[in-house]
């Protein structure tokens, strides 16, 4: 079966396309497979997990941005469209560096890095990070739909002001994605403008102005 999304066209197993298709309805029954060979069923099976685990976290960073939008953004909303309980809805956004409780404070807020390797501060001036706490971590990026950022593989260190209020935090689009600094139990939103110096131009698809 082939199934075509925004001009794109990709070849998936009849089986997983039909289910695809039925889940994108709304339909609550669900058709068994019509494969019976053993080989297909676990290509099909390896295919539809793949499918699962990147919906899984394409899921868990829409609702991230979904309550970076402002402090009063509907948490009971967002569980009940996630199927969570408030608990369950506070880890995922915890994950993500948002607040379990908003009460509780805000976001660790990187707002500038350094180039270990030439000692080149970004995005800011040396007098705006002096004050600044830090962390130091390799930038190993997952694959994204932008162009290829000159950072990957190398050490940079990260300035950020802690527990910025999340209402004031303007995170964005960068909402759901955060780096996490394993020696001091750290995680660290980002703003926009160090995701994009990170990641590149945004803008490279001038149909789709706020997504990546």
């Amino acid at each position: 079966m082939r199934i075509s999304i925004g001009g794109e066209q990709v070849e998936v197993p009849d089986d997983l396309g039909t289910a695809l298709l039925a889940g994108l309805r709304g339909e609550r029954l669900v058709e068994p497979p019509q494969a019976s060979d053993f080989d297909a069923l676990v290509d099909l099976v390896a295919r539809t997990s793949r499918l699962i685990q990147h919906l899984a976290v394409f899921r868990e960073v829409a609702m991230s941005r979904a309550d970076a939008v402002g402090a009063y953004s509907n948490r009971s909303a967002l569980a009940g469209a996630a199927g969570m309980s408030a608990s369950q809805l506070g880890r995922v956004l915890e994950g993500h560096g948002l607040p379990r409780d908003r009460r509780s404070g805000g976001v660790n807020l990187v707002v500038a890095f350094r180039t270990v390797d030439d000692g080149v501060l970004h995005l800011a001036a040396e007098a705006d990070v002096v004050d600044l706490p830090s962390f130091t971590l390799p930038f190993t990026p997952a694959d994204r739909a932008t162009a290829p950022t000159d950072y990957a593989g190398r050490e940079l260190t990260f300035y950020y002001r802690p527990q910025v209020p999340i209402a004031v935090a303007d995170l964005g689009r960068s909402a759901g994605y955060t780096l996490r600094d394993a020696e001091q139990g750290l995680i660290a939103c980002v703003t926009e403008d160090v995701f994009d110096a990170l990641f590149g131009d945004p803008r490279l698809d001038p149909t789709r102005p706020n997504g990546r």
